[in-house]
């Protein structure tokens, strides 16, 4: 401090002695900075300036005056700017200068000094007039500049204040006094808000400083709402990246006013000029506009918007929350459900407006903006949406078609969309004659019986609001007897393919229709008599059903001699459609053309009865084709595949043949082959059938033949003589003999005779009448019936189911015969002894010893009739 001090002294003597010999003109200098715009005062002053008069200038006004100008960082008396200035002498007011120092003036002491000098004469140096820095007194380590604004792309100079004797750590090297330390510039390129430190030992500090842009708001538009005063609305530009109190403020002719909307008062039919300043720390930006109010008209939005439908038009109604808009001549428009009407409105103070054309009973949504009809400016805004319903209406006309499938004849409609319908669709009326029936939900009718005497058939469809027009087909003629007949001959022999229509319309045959991109396409001839265009009827060949049928109404051609029909995205893949091509004319609809395709072909299904037959060295394979329904397009040929397996499990290929036919014949060699049967269609090739065979040459099937009839006729031979040397035994196990009851004596007459009794049984009875050989037993018996007899009840159903509830007469069925039939449970009878008849003790019944009774059962094969009256009698025995 002493040594600056002494310097200062110095100086002030020699100016003063060179002021006593060459008077310094210059005086009244001063020294000061420039505030810097930031929040803290002492945030960082960058610019310094100098103000002084001169007295010379009194002498010589009409010269320009020359000054040199000296700033030196005092401490160390180092020059950082000399320049040299040109000015007009002015003998009234001082002299100003000013100069943007490259670090805070706050940094360090900044000293200035001037002299005069023209051509002829330089002057002497005014003394040092110094701006003094912060560190003289700094009680703290301090960051100059902080808490600061700067554009982006400022290249900045911080410097460090520390105490006496210390460093700092950080970015700041550069010593410009005993407590200064500054860094090198720092660009900043980009938005950002940088945090600059200086780590000094126990006493460490920074700064914070804010880049961004100055004001870059443009257009500025003021209009009216209110026909009495003026909004001014702006863009805001580019961002500048400054918030809080470093943020864009902004006057409307002097009037404070935020972002986006400034409001001021208005004269009507007068010219307002309207200027707005944008200001920021960076930077001032000033817009202006001109307006007069009624050419400036943007309307607010209208209020309580609300509708009254019919069934094709709706009035909008809507109120004005403006006074001001009773008398003002408006013009308005309707968004009708996302759309602009076709019409627009105008009128004073205009608040409805009518809608017409509508869909009935159909849903829409309207809104509401008005603008001035005058001079208009620009459309208002929009109203709240308003939702309403249009009332049912009657149907439109249905679209009618008639159908032959086979023996029957079909009438099908399409069903209405939405926007045909105009309403619920409540059922349908179909006119056959003087015939009406109603039908609900149903879209087609079957014709049958009577009502194929009548040839017009209407169509009509209902909802609440009525009927719609008929729509009216003439049907064709129908189809004769012998047709018929012929018809079903030809699909007993299951030509399933051929349609009634060949018959009725046998004028064209069934082609193949070309696929396109997924679709089918059709042309034709035009047909000279073809009245109201042409119709392409379509249906599922082999999967239809009485309402599966689609058909497409075409208006006639003008231009060329062909139409062109072609429709994707509709057919199923892998179904074989029937497309037919009708000329549509004042009478039936005229069948022109005819083709079955597919839209897109598939992988056909497998083949059916694969079978092989060998023909010597050849072999015939046949099968039958895919069924019709699992083509899934047509069939291009058929692939055989022929595999021989050898005495492992592996099967090697011998080769693959083609064929368009449903046989083949291959020349193979002995052995035993596996063949795989493939269709194949444009979509791919099917799943295989498979068959498996042994072929063999002749010699090798006489051979196997010869060996095995001699194999059969040496095994018959041995079976044959094993059984006729065992023939007794095999007697005796399959057929053993029957022993037959005997009795002493001879005997004249065997039978049996059955009676019906109740419950379901039957009484059967043996009897047996003796001879007259022992002459003692015929004595003994003079006067009785020599017949003697043992019963037995058998339940009836044992009986054969053919024979007659009466009773059976059996009594000339020899008793050999029925001992298989009936039980008999004892050959030792008892026969009870009459009162006065002698007995004979040694009259027995004999049995041999080998047999065996017989079931208690009758036989189905018994058969025999009922002797009606005839009794059995009781057999008394009595000893000779």
């Amino acid at each position: 401090m002493s040594v600056w001090l002494l310097c200062a002294l110095l100086f002030s003597l020699i100016g003063q002695t060179e002021q006593d010999g060459h008077p310094v003109p210059i005086e009244g200098v001063k020294v000061d900075s420039e505030e810097s715009y930031c929040a803290p005062s002492d945030c960082g002053a960058w610019v310094l300036k100098v103000a002084w008069r001169d007295k010379f200038a009194e002498k010589n006004e009409s010269e320009k005056v020359s000054y040199d100008i000296e700033v030196i960082h005092t401490e160390q008396m180092r020059t950082v700017h000399f320049e040299t200035i040109h000015v007009m002498q002015d003998k009234t007011s001082y002299y100003h200068w000013k100069w943007t120092s490259p670090i805070p003036l706050q940094c360090t002491s900044h000293s200035v000094r001037l002299r005069r000098h023209n051509k002829q004469h330089i002057g002497e140096w005014t003394p040092l007039y110094t701006h003094k820095g912060r560190d003289l007194n700094a009680a703290t380590t301090t960051v100059y500049p902080h808490d600061q604004v700067f554009m982006v792309g400022s290249n900045i100079t911080f410097c460090c204040i520390v105490e006496t004797d210390k460093r700092p750590l950080s970015v700041f090297l550069i010593r410009i006094s005993n407590r200064t330390y500054i860094t090198k510039p720092l660009l900043f390129e980009k938005p950002s808000m940088p945090n600059i430190h200086c780590d000094v030992e126990g006493n460490p500090s920074g700064s914070t400083m804010f880049i961004g842009y100055p004001p870059d708001d443009q257009n500025l538009t003021c209009i009216t709402r209110n026909l009495s005063s003026l909004e001014c609305h702006w863009e805001k530009g580019r961002n500048t990246y400054l918030t809080v109190n470093r943020k864009t403020n902004y006057t409307l002719n002097g009037r404070v006013c935020e972002f986006g909307k400034c409001v001021i008062h208005a004269v009507k039919k007068q010219v307002t000029n309207c200027t707005l300043v944008a200001r920021n720390p960076l930077g001032v930006k000033t817009l202006t506009d001109t307006a007069d109010p009624t050419h400036r008209v943007w309307l607010i939005a209208p209020s309580e918007i609300s509708s009254n439908a019919h069934a094709r038009k709706v009035t909008i109604h809507w109120r004005w929350n403006e006074a001001t808009y009773a008398s003002f001549p408006m013009i308005c428009q309707v968004k009708l459900n996302g759309r602009i009407y076709n019409k627009t409105f105008n009128g004073e103070g205009l608040s409805s407006a009518v809608l017409i054309n509508l869909q009935p009973f159909n849903t829409y949504t309207a809104q509401v903006q008005c603008g001035s009809y005058e001079h208009f400016y620009k459309w208002g805004d929009w109203s709240e949406i308003t939702k309403f319903s249009t009332k049912e209406d009657i149907p439109e006309a249905l679209d009618v078609w008639i159908h032959y499938s086979e023996q029957t004849t079909s009438v099908l409609w399409k069903p209405l969309t939405q926007q045909q319908s105009h309403g619920m669709i409540t059922g349908y009326e179909i006119t056959i004659g003087k015939m009406k029936k109603e039908l609900k939900t149903q879209l087609c009718y079957t014709i049958t019986g009577i009502e194929k005497s009548d040839r017009i058939i209407t169509v009509s469809a209902n909802n609440s609001a009525g009927r719609s027009p008929p729509s009216t087909i003439i049907v064709p003629s129908y189809p004769g007897e012998i047709q018929n007949a012929v018809f079903n001959w030809l699909k007993r022999l299951c030509l399933n393919e051929v349609s009634l229509n060949l018959f009725t319309e046998n004028e064209v045959d069934v082609g193949r229709i070309n696929s396109s991109n997924g679709g089918l396409e059709m042309s034709w001839e035009e047909y000279p008599s073809s009245t109201c265009g042409y119709v392409v009827e379509w249906f599922p060949t082999y999967k239809k059903t009485q309402c599966a049928v689609a058909w497409e109404k075409i208006p006639k051609c003008d231009s060329g001699a062909y139409d062109t029909w072609n429709r994707s995205g509709i057919f199923e893949e892998g179904v074989r459609y029937t497309v037919s091509v009708y000329a549509c004319t004042d009478d039936s609809p005229k069948l022109l053309k005819r083709s079955e395709g597919y839209a897109i072909e598939k992988k056909p299904g497998k083949v059916e009865n694969l079978k092989g037959k060998n023909k010597g060295i050849n072999v015939e394979l046949s099968w039958d084709g895919v069924p019709l329904e699992q083509q899934n397009g047509f069939i291009r040929g058929y692939k055989i595949i022929t595999l021989l397996s050898g005495s492992e499990t592996a099967e090697s290929h011998i080769n693959t043949a083609w064929t368009e036919v449903s046989k083949v014949n291959l020349k193979l060699d002995p052995g035993f082959y596996t063949f795989r049967v493939s269709a194949i269609t444009s979509g791919g090739e099917g799943d295989y059938a498979t068959h498996k065979m042994n072929v063999e040459t002749i010699d090798q099937m006489i051979s196997a033949t010869i060996v095995v009839c001699s194999t059969v006729t040496l095994i018959f031979m041995i079976i044959t003589v094993l059984c006729y040397r065992k023939r007794k035994w095999l007697k005796k196990v399959f057929c053993p003999d029957i022993p037959e009851p005997k009795l002493a004596g001879k005997w004249m007459t065997k039978g049996i005779n059955c009676t019906e009794m109740t419950e379901g049984y039957m009484k059967c009875e043996i009897q047996e009448v003796h001879g007259l050989e022992h002459p003692s037993i015929s004595e003994s018996l003079h006067g009785h019936d020599l017949i003697s007899s043992n019963s037995r009840v058998v339940p009836a159903q044992h009986f054969n189911q053919n024979i007659s509830k009466s009773p059976v007469d059996v009594s000339y069925c020899p008793l050999e015969k029925l001992t298989s039939i009936i039980e008999n449970a004892s050959y030792n009878l008892t026969i009870p002894e009459p009162d006065g008849v002698a007995q004979k003790s040694d009259l027995t019944l004999e049995m041999q010893d080998a047999y065996l009774p017989v079931p208690n059962v009758v036989q189905n094969n018994f058969a025999g009739k009922v002797s009606e009256g005839y009794k059995p009698q009781t057999a008394y025995l009595t000893d000779a």
